[in-house]
Formats: C-alpha cells, structure tokens, sequence
C-alpha cells in the first residue's frame, strides 16, 4: 500500500531565498525483499564530518565560497516522499546501526545520501529563474542539510508481503522542531526514498512506534539511538538451537498374578528443550523493562507407559516440569494431567517458558523433571512396590556468548513474532 504522493504549495518571498511547504501526506514504507540484513561493517562515510556539508578549505586554509548562497531556499525540514534517484549525490552516508527491529519485523535504512542541491522540477515546486534564464536549484534551509533516505521493511511472517491481523503493527514518524509528523502505518512490505530537510545539530529523528514503545534513529547520520528496552533484539547470539534430548529412565513397575512375576509395566519418557532465545517483546508479555530481556524456551515432553494389562492398569497424576535457572533465580513451567490413557504414545505437545533476564545474561541452566502414579484394579494382578514414580534430568548449560551489538533479525518467540 502506497501513501499518496502529495506536494504543497510554495510561497515565493522577497530576494529569491526562502520557499514555505506545508506538511506532506502520508508517506509509505515497503521491504525489497525478506530476510534482508544490513552491512553493519562501517565502510566509509561523508565527507563532511558534521554531515552537514560544509564548505571545505584551500591549501593555505581560507574557506572556500558557499557555492550555494545565492540560491533560493527550501522551507525549513521540507520533506518529500518518492523522490528520485536521478540527482547528484554530494556523499553516500554508512550507519553502522542501521537497523531497527519491532515486535513483526525490520526496517532498514538501505541508502543515506547528502543532496546539495536539487531542482525545483524533482520536489514538484516551480522554478525560479537566474539572470542567464536558466531554472536556479534550490538550496537547503540555513542551518540545514538534505538527506535522501531509503527505507524498507521487512516482516517476520515467513516470506508473506502482508502481516496477518492480529499482528501489531509499525508507525513511522518524523520528529524534528519540537513537533512529530506520523508518516506511514506499516502492515507487511514497504520500502520507499523521501527527500528530508534535517538539521546540521542532529535533531531530527526517525521514530519507530509498535506496541507503545519508540525506537529512535538520527536522520543526520542514519545511526540508531540506544534503547535500554529494545536492547535485546541487538545483542548478538541471542538464539540459541540446541535440541537437546534429557536422557531420563523411570524403574519399571514388577506385575505379579496370583502372587508370581508375570510383566512388567514400562514406561518411556522424552524431554526436548528445542530452542532458547533472547528477545525484548512476546506476545504475552509485551515490552521487556529497560535493562532486560525476555528469555524464551521452547521445550517439550512425551510419555508412553506400556502394559500387556491396558484395562486393568490406569496412570494418575502426571507432572512434567521445565526449569530455567539464570542467576540463582528458578523460574518453572508445568504440565498437570489427572489421567493419562495408556496407549502406544501420551504426548503433552510442545510449550513456551519465558523468563525475564538481565539483559547481558550471558548463560543459562535448563532441567527437567516429572513424576505420575499408577493404579490397578483389585483382583489376580496387583503391582509390587512403590506405585509411584519420579524422573528428573541432569542439567544444561546454554550460553550466550554475544554481548555485542550486531543484531539477530530472526525471531526467538515470534515477537520479533
């Protein structure tokens, strides 16, 4: 979905310098493409080290001629959307942050460019002439710089350009002079290329709204802005796949009739933890609180208790538990049946746990356990010993090596889910 292009009219004022622009309408974002990642290799930059183009200097150090005084200028934060490429390029920008992950999926910052000057032709405003006759460009406003910015958003839905209803969704704004333009609702794909008028001192920002939290990103320099609650989705590592099977072995049940062995009654358990990730929304949680993080396991369980004595033999009282342990903190999710049906497989299906860490967390102790009970019918069979049974695992250690700020882009729990 595309936000209609839309142009304002200009007031033209004395001495050829100054044009006035209303504010645009709605600007939309789509991605290129899925799985898209940014390059966050710093390789190069303007050549201006404020960003703001500023005139250079000879070789004994006088200031070279604003090429651009006599121009005409453009409104203060002039901003337009769909911009061309067809125009000279002072400087191509390389954020090294560039990157901003929400709950559903990525916005990137594909290409940051340092416009000088442009035609009055590309912004949809009328020319002004010189005195040669020839259409005069328009210059920045005082105190500003152009940039033009290309972004795209790529969703967490496996490849499908639309976001299903029941995701949140994605606001851009423009925040820039004490005031926030929204400019696009984000609901799947979008990418786009605006024109932005931004200030030399760095105020301007790009504002990344989902679920009630702002993620901010500096359009002078395309850069992120740290975020003490999003801080998770930009730790490196912060997936971790180990599909790690407990080994766990339950004592078989002795079945006697009329006083002497017959069989036995057996039982088979499997405890997976699948996947262990680090994330700063869940679905059921929302945001993480500044400083930390949303841990979250993927773990399941499965039984089977065999019998060659089905009708007479019921288990009771079923418990499989999954354990975190970070920092001496034990967090536990549990599985309670009252009955299990004794056939070839009893399977709890998978389950999330999700722990709130510290950010930084840098390792993790899983463990499982469990435990049921059995009963017989009263008559020529009966069950020597204990009728109940307990199993607990070892434990496991799962790291997260990476503190650093290289980002993971694929979702841990869905959110990014």
């Amino acid at each position: 979905m595309k936000g209609n292009l839309m142009y304002n009219t200009t007031t033209q004022h004395i001495g050829r310098r100054t044009f006035s622009l209303a504010a645009l309408g709605a600007l939309a974002l789509s991605a290129c493409g899925s799985g898209q990642r940014a390059d966050f290799e710093e390789t190069g930059g303007s050549d201006a080290s404020d960003g703001g183009g500023s005139a250079g200097s000879d070789a004994g150090g006088a200031t070279a001629p604003d090429a651009t005084a006599d121009l005409p200028r453009l409104e203060a934060g002039f901003t337009v959307e769909e911009f061309t490429k067809d125009v000279t390029v002072a400087s191509t920008l390389q954020p090294k942050n560039s990157t901003v992950i929400t709950p559903t999926g990525v916005l990137s910052i594909d290409r940051l460019q340092e416009i000088a000057t442009v035609s009055a032709e590309s912004v949809g405003l009328e020319a002004e002439m010189g005195e040669d006759g020839e259409a005069l460009d328009l210059a920045p406003a005082d105190g500003e710089v152009l940039r033009a910015v290309e972004l795209s958003f790529t969703p967490f839905n496996g490849g499908e350009a639309a976001l299903d209803e029941a995701s949140p969704l994605t606001d851009i704004s423009i925040s820039m002079g004490g005031s926030q333009t929204h400019l696009a609702e984000i609901d799947g794909e979008y990418s786009t290329r605006n024109l932005i008028s931004v200030p030399k001192d760095g105020s301007a920002s790009l504002v990344v709204s989902s679920e009630g939290h702002d993620q901010m990103v500096d359009l002078l320099t395309g850069e992120r802005q740290a975020d003490e609650v999003a801080a998770a989705y930009y730790r490196s590592d912060r997936v971790q796949e180990p599909h790690h099977t407990f080994p766990l072995s339950v004592d078989p049940f002795p079945v006697l009739y009329s006083d002497d062995a017959d069989s036995e009654v057996t039982t088979t358990t499997s405890f997976q933890a699948a996947t262990l990730g680090l994330t700063a929304w869940t679905e059921t949680t929302g945001w993480a609180d500044p400083g930390s993080a949303w841990l979250v396991m993927e773990w399941s369980s499965a039984i089977t208790i065999s019998t060659e004595i089905p009708g007479l033999v019921r288990a009771t009282d079923y418990s499989a538990a999954a354990s975190v342990t970070v920092d001496g903190e034990t967090t536990t999710d549990e599985i309670h049946e009252d009955k299990l049906n004794l056939n070839s497989s009893n399977k709890s299906g998978e389950r999330t746990l999700v722990v709130a860490v510290p950010v930084d967390v840098s390792s993790a102790t899983v463990s499982m356990s469990g435990g049921f009970s059995l009963q017989i019918d009263p008559g020529v069979y009966e069950i020597e010993g204990s009728l109940d049974r307990t199993f607990e695992s070892e434990d496991l250690t799962v790291d997260f090596p990476g503190t650093g700020s290289t980002p993971s882009a694929a979702p841990s729990d869905g959110g990014g889910s």
